[in-house]
């Protein structure tokens, strides 16, 4: 009985071993097939990795490129808002010279209309007092703002919500008033 359990066990050895070394045998007559396998797996595996790379690359370069396309745009609609009060306040001068003030209310309330503007003021200089305004509830106020009263060239301050353009209104020699106007942000989406 010993004897038979012995021959058993050998034999399942014998098996074992002749089935390593058939696996062995094939591995070792079919070596190109199998290392050509493993190449082929590494090659995929660098491909994707580097598609990742270049992909994570750019995406931030897109980023990147929309937020230089938005400070440009920004800018350029800043420097164009900056032109147009230069203009305005020549008209607003013109009329104000005529004593036209009603003209000059039409004027903001037409400029107001435009697309980001907030609100137009025309502030006289020496009382401090808004004399017209797109928002007529601050006609009458006193502005405390001396950055504003002093404007001799136009301004431009930039805030959170929007920006403002200050911009005098010049005489013969003297300011007669100041042309404040408040643009919203523009919003880019």
């Amino acid at each position: 009985m010993e004897t038979n359990d012995k021959q058993l066990t050998r034999n399942e050895e014998n098996i074992e071993e002749k089935k390593e070394s058939k696996i062995l045998a094939f591995l070792k007559k079919h070596w190109l097939v199998f290392s050509l396998i493993i190449a082929i797996v590494i090659l995929f595996l660098w491909a994707v990795i580097k598609i990742q790379i270049i992909e994570n690359r750019s995406s931030k370069e897109k980023e990147q490129l929309v937020n230089i396309y938005e400070l440009k745009m920004d800018s350029l609609h800043l420097s164009n808002m900056e032109l147009t009060s230069r203009v305005f306040s020549w008209a607003i001068r013109s009329e104000m010279t005529r004593q036209n003030m009603e003209q000059v209310n039409q004027f903001f309330s037409g400029f107001v209309k435009e697309p980001n503007m907030r609100k137009v003021q025309l502030i006289d200089p020496a009382t401090a007092k808004v004399l017209l305004s797109s928002d007529k509830k601050d006609e009458g106020t006193i502005i405390e703002d001396t950055v504003i009263l002093q404007a001799e060239k136009p301004l431009r301050i930039i805030g959170a919500t929007g920006d403002m353009i200050i911009n005098p209104v010049m005489g013969l020699d003297t300011r007669i008033g100041v042309l404040v106007i408040e643009i919203e942000k523009i919003s880019h989406d």
